[in-house]
């Protein structure tokens, strides 16, 4: 999964150094077209601001999933929480691996979801 990063971005970075420091991590084998998830990121980052979560990365990670349109893209997760960092949301083209877009947000109360359409 780390091969899979080519870019330096903040979010990017944190996940990065998250999977090097021994993070779990999944990731979902169907692809789904960028702009779909796009629409959830931002339903997300709405309920996110309304419970005053600290987000990373997210304007980068909206453009990224912008320019791939209809694009179909793998969807993972880099959850950090355990040692009080952040559940970053990557995107994935599928062929070759690669990040084209990631994020992150701080950590939630037991009782939030952490994945899904809001």
């Amino acid at each position: 999964m780390i091969a899979a990063f080519v870019s330096d971005s903040p979010a990017g970075v944190q996940a990065k150094n998250a999977l090097l420091s021994g993070a779990r991590y999944e990731i979902w084998l169907e692809p789904l077209p960028a702009s779909m998830l796009r629409g959830i990121l931002r339903r997300r980052l709405r309920s996110l601001q309304r419970r005053g979560k600290p987000v990373v990365g997210v304007a980068e990670c909206l453009a990224s999933l912008a320019e791939k349109g209809e694009q179909g893209l793998l969807v993972a997760y880099v959850d950090d929480r355990e040692r009080a960092g952040y559940l970053f949301p990557l995107y994935l083209e599928p062929n070759p691996l690669k990040v084209v877009a990631c994020m992150g947000f701080g950590t939630s109360s037991e009782g939030d979801a952490i994945v899904g359409s809001e």
